[in-house]
């Protein structure tokens, strides 16, 4: 056997190597995988509800308490922990980073770290573009992923003035009503599935690390070490599997066919015929391409927001 096959038959058995090392470490990391942080929904939908800082429904008590039930019973129903957070003027001033660290810390504060639930901040502080940010934690990273965020903003804009435009009752009440309406078609449409999973950043504190939300099972987990999703070893394999074809095509051919290298161009030319009697520079053409640079105006447009700590999801937009 030449040399040249030796290395090439040694890298075939490399390679037919590599997809019993990988199913051998998802298997041996399953093993000893980290404890599941996940707590759920403790039952309570009591604690759901409509915080109106903004005192839009000071004037309304009947219609505020309608929207409290609204929600109640929206968190009831998909055992999640739902909060509508109107905000004042003092909030006006905040970044849009700040909007979803605040968000954030106010899901947790009011139920705790890996349960099941949503913040929605309506940003109706006087903040120019208005940031509205959907806090999410435990299954809702799952359920409602950025895609879902960002096609639920685009419905409940119908119902919500500009940042310029003055808000009135009616469009908080139209907003929320489409926002737990939305909440249950999804979550009604949502196919639990192993591939799918979600990655929290932890926040400054040491009890506040890295966690990843995804399936195992029936049974949601939140860990601080990454399962391998099902998806990344199939395309893994599969191109494993298209390597190791081309490479066997490719010694197929080596032995049937004798390859030879390529003619240099230059035994071509008749040297003692070819003389070079003058050069010059002339300038054919010329092209000359303009792009306009945008000024940003600040204006609205969708963004995901990543995750602010405690295993929180945010999906923010501006208005």
């Amino acid at each position: 056997m030449s040399k040249g096959n030796k290395v090439l038959l040694t890298i075939l058995i490399y390679i037919v190597s590599i997809p019993a090392l990988i199913f051998g470490n998802y298997k041996f990391a399953n093993a000893f995988s980290s404890e599941n942080l996940y707590k759920g929904f403790d039952g309570d939908s009591s604690k759901s509800g409509v915080i109106d800082e903004n005192g839009l429904f000071n004037d309304d008590k009947e219609s505020l308490d309608a929207l409290n039930k609204l929600v109640r019973d929206c968190s009831e129903e998909l055992k999640m922990n739902i909060i509508i957070y109107l905000p004042d003027s003092s909030r006006s001033s905040y970044s849009d980073d700040r909007v979803r660290e605040f968000t954030g810390r106010t899901y947790v504060d009011m139920f705790g770290r890996y349960t099941d639930g949503l913040l929605y901040y309506i940003d109706i502080s006087g903040k120019r573009p208005a940031c509205d940010d959907i806090a999410k934690s435990g299954k809702a990273n799952l359920i409602y992923d950025d895609d879902v965020c960002q096609s639920m903003f685009k419905v409940l804009d119908k119902h919500l003035p500009s940042s310029s435009q003055t808000v009135y009752p009616e469009h908080i009440k139209n907003a929320v009503n489409s926002f737990c309406n939305q909440l249950k078609k999804y979550d009604s449409e949502f196919s639990p599935t192993k591939i799918k999973y979600f990655h929290a950043k932890g926040g400054s504190e040491k009890d506040d690390p890295d966690v990843y939300v995804y399936m195992k099972g029936d049974e949601y987990r939140i860990t601080e070490s990454k399962a391998i999703g099902l998806k990344f070893i199939i395309l893994t394999v599969a191109e494993l599997i298209g390597f190791l074809t081309a490479l066997i095509t490719y010694l197929l051919i080596k032995k049937h066919y004798k390859f030879k290298s390529a003619a240099n161009p230059s035994v071509y030319v008749a040297r003692e015929r070819s003389n070079l009697t003058d050069k010059s520079d002339v300038l054919v053409r010329s092209y000359v391409t303009k792009h306009k640079i945008e000024k940003s105006s600040g204006g609205g447009g969708s963004f995901s927001g990543g995750s602010s700590g405690g295993g929180i999801g945010h999906s923010s937009h501006h208005r």
